[in-house]
C-alpha cells in the first residue's frame, strides 16, 4: 500500500451571524484517477475514531442511490401536482360560483334587456 501525507486544512463557513472555520481535507492529482476515482465518481466515505476510509460506490449502490433520487422527484412532483390539481378546482368552483351570480331573466343580463328597437 502507498501513502500519502496531507495536512488537514480550513474551510470558512457562514451561519447567520458569523463566520465558523472547519476542517478540510483536499485531495487532488493523476493518482486519484489511476486509483479508481475518476471526475464524476460517486464516493462512499466511512469512518470511525481516527479512520477514514473512501470507495467508490458499487453498482448495487448506485443503483439504489438512483433509485432514491427518481423517488424524491416523483414525491416532489407528485406534491406539484396535488397543489395545481388543488387550485384548477378552487378555480372551478369560483368560475362556477360566478357563472351563477347573474340570473338570465334578470333585467341586468342581456336577454332580460328590453331593446331599443322593441320600445
Amino acid at each position: 500500500m502507498q501513502t500519502k501525507n496531507l495536512k488537514v486544512a480550513y474551510t470558512s463557513r457562514y451561519n447567520k451571524y458569523s463566520y465558523t472555520s472547519v476542517p478540510k481535507i483536499q485531495m487532488e492529482g493523476k493518482w486519484l484517477e489511476e486509483l479508481g476515482f475518476a471526475i464524476g465518481t460517486l464516493l462512499k466515505v466511512e469512518f470511525e475514531k481516527g479512520s477514514i476510509r473512501i470507495r467508490p460506490l458499487t453498482a448495487d449502490e448506485t443503483a439504489e442511490r438512483k433509485q432514491q433520487e427518481l423517488k424524491a422527484e416523483l414525491d416532489r412532483k407528485s406534491a406539484e401536482l396535488k397543489q395545481v390539481q388543488s387550485g384548477l378546482a378552487a378555480y372551478a368552483g369560483l368560475s362556477s360560483e360566478l357563472s351563477q351570480v347573474a340570473e338570465s331573466n334578470s333585467p341586468y343580463s342581456s336577454s332580460g334587456r328590453k331593446s331599443k328597437k322593441s320600445k
